[in-house]
């Protein structure tokens, strides 16, 4: 099992993109497998909470790492123009020399749209997004690319130079348990990131409040259940990967082991350690738990 650092949300002190960076390196000299942040633009309704932006800051992290797997999770985009997207996504895989993942969701919360006068209706993103990954993967492959789809059209379009990875570049999809749409998505690609929906969420879109990193981590037995549904969808023997996040700080190297192979066990290849970004005045403690290096399983 491969584990990353989840710098998750990127406010506080993470709003600083060199705090990022610095947590990048160090991340890489403590032996993790990967390193990634988050993609918002408003976290909370009245935009009091500064973001980092990911794409400028995923370049810069690209450039002072060299082994660490890196990308955010996860990107919505339905609120990006997908060649756009594509040409950013090219540009990172050739600075990491391979290095990227591409996490991808529809977008969570409703202010990210409607403030800036689009629709956040979730059928609206799911269409924006499944559109946008086809055009994305077709723009990667160097070719001149024709598209004529409900919400996006492209006309003999070609975007070079193409990414590293070949035959695409890996994309990782986000589900919100117990939905099935997100399950569905992700088995035509490459990976998986659960989550499990917050009740909260349904009732306010304000989460700068709560610690997802406990009301949305899935248990092992829904990681199984994931498991089986997205295989019993897959048209491919090809790699497909399952990432499990949560947390194991705090526990002894023999609790931290137990909760890492009850995820292993259920099907799970990576773990995304998720560290506590979401309160001010933690960058210290979690600069020492990264420099710990990841937890043995």
């Amino acid at each position: 099992m491969k584990k990353a650092v989840f710098v998750a949300p990127t406010i506080h002190e993470y709003s600083d993109p060199n705090n990022l960076l610095d947590l990048a390196r160090l991340t890489e000299e403590a032996g993790w497998d990967g390193y990634f942040i988050c993609d918002h633009l408003l976290l909370d309704p009245g935009g009091y909470l500064g973001l980092a932006d990911p794409t400028v800051t995923l370049g810069a992290i690209a450039a002072v790492t060299e082994k660490v797997i890196i990308g955010a999770m996860v990107t919505p985009v339905s609120r990006r123009r997908p060649w756009k997207l594509a040409k950013e996504f090219a540009s990172l895989d050739q600075l990491s020399n391979g290095r990227l993942r591409i996490g991808i969701g529809l977008g969570g919360l409703d202010q990210e749209f409607s403030n800036f006068g689009e629709d956040p209706d979730k059928r609206v993103l799911a269409r924006k997004t499944d559109e946008g990954i086809a055009i994305m993967e077709q723009l990667h492959t160097g070719e001149a690319v024709n598209f004529d789809g409900e919400m996006y059209q492209v006309k003999d379009a070609r975007l070079l130079p193409r990414p590293v990875q070949r035959p695409r570049i890996p994309v990782w999809v986000a589900a919100m348990l117990p939905a099935k749409p997100g399950q569905r998505r992700a088995a035509r690609w490459d990976g998986i990131m659960p989550h499990v929906i917050p009740v909260i969420l349904e009732e306010k879109q304000d989460i700068s409040g709560l610690d997802l990193r406990v009301v949305m981590a899935p248990s092992p037995d829904q990681i199984r259940e994931v498991v089986e549904f997205t295989s019993g969808l897959r048209e491919t023997d090809d790699p497909f990967d399952v990432i499990a996040s949560g947390i194991t700080y705090g526990l002894d190297a023999s609790a931290a082991g137990d909760r890492l192979k009850s995820y292993r066990d259920a099907g799970a290849n990576w773990w995304f350690e998720w560290l506590d970004c979401g309160r001010p005045g933690t960058l210290d403690q979690v600069r020492e738990q990264i420099k710990a290096g990841p937890p043995g399983a």
